[in-house]
């Protein structure tokens, strides 16, 4: 996994990013993420669809949240820019599918990776 692949969880979201957008555009952009595609599309009439995407997030927060307090960020920090990371890669991911364009993922590992820094 990227995060483990980087030492410092600011160069881990550039890495991150960057990986994502390789992933969509080697797809020719027909991969996202699958989690939010399903549960989008399913979520009202499929409940379980809807608890197992919670649990991929809540996962995918956990993983966030303990590279940043295994780098020095408190909890309470660390679980909400965790929260902020699984966001903002998921809005990332969706309009770079439909643009075409690696630009939000690049951005957006760029500015986490600033935001991160800014608590040092």
């Amino acid at each position: 996994m990227v995060l483990e692949r980087e030492d410092d969880p600011a160069d881990a979201m550039v890495a991150c990013a960057r990986e994502l957008a390789t992933g969509m555009r080697d797809s020719e952009w027909m991969d996202g993420c699958p989690v939010t595609t399903t549960a989008l599309e399913s979520a009202r009439r499929l409940p379980q669809v809807r608890d197992a995407a919670e649990r991929a997030f809540a996962h995918w927060h956990g993983i966030v949240s303990d590279k940043l307090t295994a780098a020095g960020f408190d909890d309470a920090t660390a679980s909400d820019l965790a929260h902020t990371v699984v966001s903002t890669f998921e809005g990332t991911e969706m309009t770079a599918q439909i643009t075409r364009s690696t630009t939000p993922l690049d951005l957006a590992g760029t500015h986490l990776a600033r935001l991160f820094r800014s608590y040092r």
